[in-house]
């Protein structure tokens, strides 16, 4: 019995455990024009961290853009 609590506690830090290293993050916006307020198709969108590029992306038609994966941090 104890050692069946045990395995069970050992394989689900194995499993959780790898999870809590592999974070990442994701930053979702919409560009849009401040006086038309129109979306902005097709802008680049650049993510710094520290001065350096850290991640990039364009935006849709919509002016939607996703930067992933991003470690954590101030960007």
């Amino acid at each position: 019995m104890l050692r069946k609590i045990y395995l069970t506690i050992v394989c689900s830090f194995l499993v959780f455990g790898s999870a809590v290293f592999a974070q990442s993050g994701t930053i979702k916006g919409k560009i849009t024009d401040a006086t038309s307020g129109e979306p902005v198709p097709f802008a680049n969108v650049v993510a710094e961290k520290n001065g350096t590029q850290a991640g990039g992306a364009q935006t849709d038609f919509d002016g939607n853009y996703t930067i992933k994966p991003l470690t954590p941090g101030e960007y």
